[in-house]
């Protein structure tokens, strides 16, 4: 029997089984609806981005405009003087944000769970609960929404198990399978024909919702090819287990049982497994009790006086002692208080190091897994395409630090230097603020002149 007859076969037998047919367009279904999420989360968080945007440039345009007309800040605020470097910077808005992917739509991954957007202040850090709120909130995790790449990486292989598990196992099950096997010439021919019947719907279906998001998000195929050989291998690798499944197994129910438990074991309780043990190893409360402990080590920053913080700037910028006020032998304890925000953002540098090295023994961890636990890799690995992984938001809290790193530091000599800031040198904060950028997906909002 030819391949072709064996697959025309299958065709007419998969559109009279109603429970594979609706089970077939109830997956669609929740395709769709899981893109349309995704969609609608991409749409959200680029219109903020745009809105975050339009309310950087109002806010410059307002301080601009106080330099032009010779007012020192707002009128409700008397005490404001942005000829002041240290007034002067934190009226200039500066915003990081994340970028989402075009293929966000395909995998939310963590964007659920980790801000994409940040204000930066003189107190910022890339733990700020604006930013990692999620650490100790475990309810999102609970009730986050339909994901496509967990209906492909978790509920696929299910499908698979109803299209497949009577295939030779019926036969077996009436004892056809020796006049099948007369008939064809093959019984391992004729299973394979009707397994690759089921395949190439699958493989259609899923590459035919990844080139929709590629052709509506504007995304060039090879940028994108990588997902498709993913989620193509993926699909792949079940059917070649469970084709062995049903050429060892006696019967219909002993396959269901099989494919059932291989999906049991790889899907839920490996990875279960392993996220327990993990969670045991490194607590998800780490963080959370980490970063109180030092908010409380902040705290003891501001009951310092003015000869230890002189002391902590010039150990942290050794430079200062070329400054206007690194030079004057009495202390402006106004100045020294003005710029003891960059003190405590190392000792947050401090902290975060340690978190990050946390954070990278427990992925380090999970890699390690991945020979006996292959759907973490999976999962990982379609995360990291839709950059929506560990890395993509720590890079985003990478490009935080920068900023805020370089912020406190124009800060602290300005400060020093007891400069009196004009237009000029406010153009010139605002040009050295948005100098940088780092990743494609990783965007610090550019200034637009105002005249």
């Amino acid at each position: 029997m030819k391949l072709l007859n064996i697959i025309i076969y299958e065709l007419r037998h998969f559109v009279r089984s109603k429970s594979k047919l609706y089970s077939y367009l109830f997956f669609v279904f929740t395709c769709c609806y899981s893109i349309h999420i995704g969609f609608s989360l991409y749409n959200s968080q680029n219109s903020n981005i745009k809105s975050l945007q339009e309310m950087e440039n109002e806010n410059i345009s307002q301080v601009i405009k106080w330099f032009k007309t010779g007012e020192k800040g707002p009128k409700e605020k008397d005490w404001v003087d942005i000829t002041d470097p240290y007034w002067s910077l934190r009226y200039t808005p500066k915003y990081v944000v994340k970028n989402p992917s075009p293929l966000m739509p395909l995998g939310l991954g963590q964007s659920e769970q980790y801000g994409y957007h940040k204000k930066i202040t003189i107190w910022s850090s890339p733990y700020d609960s604006d930013v990692i709120e999620e650490i100790s909130n475990y309810e999102r995790f609970i009730n986050g929404n339909i994901d496509f790449s967990f209906l492909i990486i978790f509920l696929l292989p299910l499908l698979v198990i109803i299209f497949t598990y009577n295939i030779n196992g019926l036969e077996k099950d009436l004892n056809f399978d020796k006049l099948i096997a007369v008939q064809t010439g093959s019984l391992k021919y004729w299973v394979i024909g009707r397994l690759i019947f089921y395949w190439i719907i699958l493989v259609s279906t899923i590459n035919i919702f990844i080139l929709s998001v590629f052709y509506l998000n504007n995304v060039n195929i090879n940028d994108g090819f990588d997902l498709i050989k993913l989620s193509n291998l993926y699909v792949t690798v079940f059917f070649i287990a469970f084709y062995y499944v049903i050429m060892s197994s006696s019967s219909s129910t002993v396959i269901a049982f099989k494919m059932i438990s291989i999906w049991l074991f790889l899907c839920v309780l490996i990875p279960g497994s392993v996220h327990q043990y993990i969670s045991l190893k490194y607590p998800p409360n780490f963080m959370t009790d980490f970063l109180d402990a030092n908010r409380k080590e902040t705290y003891a920053v501001f009951k310092l006086p003015k000869e230890e913080l002189y002391r902590q700037m010039l150990s942290i910028y050794a430079d200062l002692d070329t400054t206007k006020q690194g030079l004057d032998s009495l202390i402006n304890t106004k100045i020294t208080r003005n710029t003891m925000s960059c003190i405590v953002n190392q000792i947050n540098v401090q902290a975060i190091n340690i978190i990050e090295e946390q954070n990278n023994f427990k992925n380090n961890l999970i890699r390690s897994t991945y020979w006996f636990n292959p759907i973490s890799y999976f999962q990982n690995k379609w995360n990291k395409l839709t950059s929506t992984d560990y890395y993509a938001y720590k890079d985003f809290r990478d490009d935080i630090q920068l900023v805020t790193n370089k912020k406190l530091k124009i800060l602290a000599f300005e400060c020093w230097n007891e400069r009196t800031v004009n237009l000029n040198l406010y153009n010139e904060y605002l040009k050295k603020l948005h100098s940088y950028n780092s990743s494609p997906n990783l965007e610090m909002i550019t200034y637009e002149a105002i005249k």
